[in-house]
Order: C-alpha cells, then sequence, then structure tokens
C-alpha cells in the first residue's frame, strides 16, 4: 500500500471515530438519559422533595406577610372611644389567631426546610428517600393549609373589622364590608374546588398506577405461565 493511500484510510478511519455512533452509557450521558423520567420511580421521589420544598418556602413568604400586618395593625391602631367593646374583642380574638396560625406555620416551615434544602442541594437519590419530607407529609401539608387558606381568611376579616374600628362614617364601612365579604365568599369557595381537585388528582393518579401494577402483573404471571409450558416435555417426545 503506497503512502497516499494509507494517509486516506488512516483520514477515513478518524472520520469514522469522530462521526460514531454513541453507545447507550454516552447517550444517557450526552442526552440526560440519567435524569429520571416520568415512569422511573426516582422520579417520584424528586418530586415529592421539591413539591414539598416549595410548598414550605411559600409558607414562610405568606405567614411572614400575614404576622407582620397583624403586628402593625395592633401597634399603629388609635382606639377611639365610642369604640363598641364588642368590635374590640372580634378583632383582638382575630389577630390572635391570624398571629398563632401564622407563628405555627412559621415553626413548621423553619423546622423542616433547611433539611430538604440540605437534600435537594445534595441531588443524590439515597439522600433524597431518606429525606424527612415523607414522615412529615402531614405537618407540611398543614402548614400550608394555615397559611394559604385559614390566615388568609382571618386576614380579611380582621381587615373587615379594622375598618369598622378606624373610620367612624358608617356609610365607608358598609361600602367596605360589601366588597370584601364576596372576595371572601369567592375564596372559600375557590379553596373548596380547588381541595377537591386536588384530592380527585391524587385519586386518580393512584387509581392509574394500580391499574398498571395490575396490568403488569398479569403479564408476569402470562409470562411465567407460558415459560412453565415450553419448559413441560410433550408426550411425542418420549415416545420410544
Amino acid at each position: 500500500m503506497d503512502p497516499g493511500t494509507r494517509m486516506s484510510t488512516l483520514e477515513t478511519g478518524e472520520r469514522r471515530d469522530s462521526i460514531r455512533v454513541p453507545d447507550d452509557d454516552e447517550d444517557r450521558l450526552t442526552t440526560g438519559g440519567d435524569m429520571d423520567s416520568d415512569n422511573e420511580p426516582d422520579y417520584l421521589v424528586r418530586r415529592r422533595l421539591h413539591l414539598s420544598r416549595a410548598k414550605l418556602r411559600g409558607v414562610t413568604e405568606m405567614a411572614a406577610l400575614m404576622a407582620g400586618f397583624s403586628v402593625v395593625a395592633t401597634v399603629e391602631l388609635q382606639i377611639r372611644k365610642c369604640t363598641s367593646p364588642i368590635l374590640l374583642t372580634s378583632f383582638a380574638v382575630t389577630t390572635a389567631l391570624l398571629v398563632t396560625t401564622t407563628m405555627l406555620s412559621i415553626m413548621i416551615a423553619t423546622c423542616i426546610l433547611p433539611h430538604l434544602e440540605a437534600v435537594a442541594k445534595l441531588d443524590s437519590i439515597h439522600l433524597m428517600k431518606e429525606s424527612p419530607h415523607e414522615a412529615l407529609i402531614k405537618y407540611i401539608d398543614l402548614s400550608w393549609v394555615l397559611a394559604n387558606t385559614f390566615s388568609i381568611l382571618l386576614f380579611i376579616v380582621d381587615v373587615i373589622l379594622l375598618c369598622w374600628i378606624k373610620f367612624e362614617d358608617l356609610v365607608v364601612c358598609i361600602a367596605f364590608t360589601s366588597i370584601m365579604i364576596p372576595v371572601l365568599i369567592l375564596l372559600i369557595i375557590f379553596s373548596l374546588i380547588f381541595y377537591r381537585q386536588s384530592v380527585q388528582h391524587q385519586y386518580d393518579d393512584r387509581r392509574r398506577k394500580c391499574d398498571e401494577l395490575e396490568i403488569l402483573n398479569e403479564l408476569l404471571n402470562n409470562r411465567s405461565t407460558s415459560n412453565n409450558n415450553s419448559r413441560v416435555p410433550s408426550f411425542n417426545t418420549l415416545q420410544v
């Protein structure tokens, strides 16, 4: 083989090496195949972890806002002498409930969120499975409901009572209340509808997974039955 032919052969081999098709391992690394897909169990672990972390982050922001407003409203409120004691008592009770719910939500988020942040930054499936968010999911949901449902409802009631205490004009108080009451009713209706749809979605998801497991079980049973039948010797082969 002459030198020119040898050089062309080497160049052709280099081109083939440069455009060779990657194998399965390299394809996973280059195309992100090592990331969890929707059909893999690790995807559910990551999803629950990040969902719990997002809930607790939202809880801290919302609860801090509500608690700050209630404290400022209580401190800066100037009470008139002619204010009804019933309004003052209602405002005090509503503010106390608002502060209690927000502080409870913040306490739960403060205790659980650092563990989730540490596990999420490490990005390890083994550590995610050992994360406390699975065992403490009830407390996470409780803090989320308190911060995003009860605290908002108490906040609206607190603002209505604050308006009746602050303003002397009866027309202004009635106008403000007539605007806020429909908003309160809409929030309650939205909360109920959202909770119902969320529960329905979880039920449908669990039902779909159960159906998939049943189909997989039937396929495995059929395969095992066919394998057992293939291993049984026929009578024709045993005849002399």
